[in-house]
């Protein structure tokens, strides 16, 4: 057994388990949400004498999303910015929050095994069977024959 490496690995453990606490708070206290990305977007209207062609772009507000592999833009009133910007970033911060997840869940069963391998003694002491024994080979179960 190596109790230094043991003693580090739990130490790891503690931490990513803190971590993963943390991310499971985020998703399970989470409100309303809408999937997509709350954006502006700047356009120009075609006209000559509007404003736009001198470079001052028409903004408007969009939910962009993707749809079957493609980019979907729904524009959103201006009464609705406030909520729906509010919902993406709640949408996002759950996305970021399982993506973390994933990648402590793998942390975790890495630092399981290197426990595991620290802690691990070999028996017997030695890790050879006594002298002039040999290991028998365990029954099989079930001693069906053909039915």
């Amino acid at each position: 057994m190596d109790r230094q490496r043991a003693s580090h690995s739990r130490q790891q453990l503690r931490q990513t388990e803190e971590a993963r606490r943390a991310h499971i708070d985020v998703l399970v206290g989470s409100e309303a949400i809408v999937e997509g990305s709350f954006v502006t977007l700047g356009r120009k209207c075609g006209k000559p004498t509007c404003r736009c062609a001198r470079g001052e772009k028409h903004y408007s507000k969009f939910l962009s999303r993707s749809v079957e592999g493609r980019t979907q833009l729904t524009y959103v009133p201006s009464g609705h910015q406030i909520e729906v910007a509010r919902k993406a970033e709640r949408y996002r911060r759950l996305r970021q929050a399982r993506a973390e997840l994933m990648k402590l869940s793998a942390k975790t069963v890495q630092l399981a095994d290197e426990l595991r391998q620290a802690l691990t003694e070999p028996y017997p002491p030695g890790g050879q069977p006594a002298a002039g024994k040999r290991a028998r080979k365990p029954k099989k179960k079930g001693g069906g024959g053909d039915r």
